[in-house]
């Protein structure tokens, strides 16, 4: 219930930013309004589940508002990969394993469809990470598969390449050493407020 309440208290807050637009922005055609209505919606949404990073009881309502702002903006435009992966995040430190892999793995297709191997190919291995911490082996091996791939990319350098393929040769063996793992690789929702 105080989940709902606090969804009602952002779509009304967006609103009132939204209705507060300078009257010149009235004159333009209406066919800028909706965008302008996405982007300040998005922009709350985020700063509102921001807020919420020091309460570890709402991490989930927090990775749901990053998510759904996420979603807000049309498909894979760039702007995605930070709720997405926000999302991931506060989803795993919540325990909400399935829900932090799915998240993670729309971040990650939302790198490579931006054209940023390297950080599509790490994602693809924090998903791999969430599905074994998650006890999902089917996921880890397509996600293990995605990333390979990716390292194959001409677009990286034999460094990049290195680092990616050592991730996933030391990918953790089971569900505790998963979630350590990616807890020093994530970082806390406290380190991400920070950022």
């Amino acid at each position: 219930m105080r989940k709902m309440r606090l969804l009602g208290v952002v779509a009304a807050s967006s609103a009132g930013f939204v209705a507060a637009a300078p009257a010149a922005a009235q004159d333009r055609p209406s066919y800028e309004l909706p965008a302008i209505e996405v982007v300040a919606l998005q922009s709350n949404l985020h700063q509102v589940a921001i807020s919420l990073y020091e309460l570890p009881s709402l991490w989930e309502l927090a990775a749901d508002l990053h998510k759904q702002a996420a979603d807000n903006l049309p498909r894979n435009d760039a702007g995605q990969f930070f709720g997405y992966s926000r999302a991931a995040v506060l989803y795993f430190y919540a325990g909400e394993f399935g829900d932090s892999r799915r998240a993670m793995e729309d971040a990650a297709q939302v790198a490579e469809a931006t054209g940023d191997v390297f950080t599509a190919a790490n994602t693809y291995v924090d998903a791999a990470f969430v599905a074994i911490a998650e006890g999902f082996a089917g996921k880890k091996r397509e996600f293990v598969r995605e990333a390979r791939e990716l390292a194959e990319s001409e677009w990286l350098t034999a460094e990049e390449k290195a680092d990616i393929l050592a991730r996933i040769d030391g990918a953790p063996a089971g569900p505790a050493s998963a979630r350590v793992a990616l807890a020093m690789r994530l970082g806390s929702p406290m380190t991400l407020a920070a950022d």
